[in-house]
């Protein structure tokens, strides 16, 4: 047996669908449910802006565009003790057996600033190092593949090339010209 409803009985079953209480109890649950999985897969996707603001605010803080020093104990207020820097060549069980402890937010992305306080990660700052992200505000430049800093030796170079902010740790002078090579 087909039932045909005409539009105005189409739109009122609707509207009885949605007015119910606990349909639309349950909808409400779905409907946040979704909406939370959307924040959080947009947060998760997009390119965390507090280490690019920061080395920013820094940076306009100098007095010249060379020789300014970003002194990460003083520059990020968050509990931290130790900064490791891994390049894209560690996995994540490689990263965490140096670590200590499993990392909490792990993003297959390449490059990473991981920011440790009393052994457990509370900040990470991940990037994919190529010559087509050098369009971004800020860019690590080393040639090293792994360093470990506590908070009060944090104190890197910083340097605008074009419209890019590079934090600078040694030894950098292989990256640098990796860098001037591709840009020119």
């Amino acid at each position: 047996m087909q039932m045909k409803l005409d539009l105005k009985q189409q739109l009122g079953l609707l509207k009885n669908y949605f007015t119910d209480q606990e349909c639309n109890g349950t909808i409400k649950q779905k409907f946040q449910g979704y909406l939370f999985m959307l924040v959080f897969f947009l947060l998760g996707c997009s390119q965390d802006p507090k280490f690019d603001n920061t080395v920013m605010r820094e940076f306009q803080q100098c007095k010249t565009n060379n020789g300014c020093v970003l002194n990460m104990d003083k520059a990020f207020e968050f509990d931290w003790d130790t900064v490791y820097y891994f390049s894209g060549k560690y996995s994540l069980d490689e990263i965490n057996e140096i670590l200590g402890f499993n990392l909490r937010n792990y993003k297959d992305v390449g490059a990473r600033l991981i920011f440790v306080y009393k052994g457990r990660d509370v900040y990470s700052y991940e990037w994919f190092p190529s010559h087509e992200n050098l369009n971004e505000d800020v860019y690590l430049l080393t040639d090293l593949d792994f360093f470990k800093v506590d908070r009060h030796n944090a104190k890197f170079n910083l340097e605008k090339i074009d419209h890019t902010i590079f934090v600078e740790h040694s030894p950098f002078r292989n990256a640098r010209a990796e860098l001037l090579k591709i840009k020119n």
